[in-house]
């Protein structure tokens, strides 16, 4: 499993793994501690929600892979 971490994208940064059955989960998040406002073009690190988004990748071993990704929603200052 360290492996297939390492080829993460590196703006992930990786939380856990579960097997389940036919599956492997490979939770992961943003290293990106700001955003920019789309309106006013301010750079904020005010987060007001998270929320997260799965998606599958190529099978590893036969068995399927399932990435989930916990996005940030920032909160503009102004």
């Amino acid at each position: 499993m360290k492996e297939i971490i390492k080829m993460l994208d590196k703006s992930l940064k990786y939380i856990k793994h579960e097997i389940k059955e036919d599956t492997i989960y490979i939770y992961v998040k943003s290293k990106k501690k700001k955003a920019k406002c789309p309106v006013c073009g301010e750079e904020t690190d005010k987060v007001h929600s998270k929320y997260t988004r799965s998606f599958q990748d190529l099978p590893i071993g036969g068995k399927k892979v399932t990435i989930i990704l916990e996005m940030r929603i920032f909160k503009c200052k102004n």
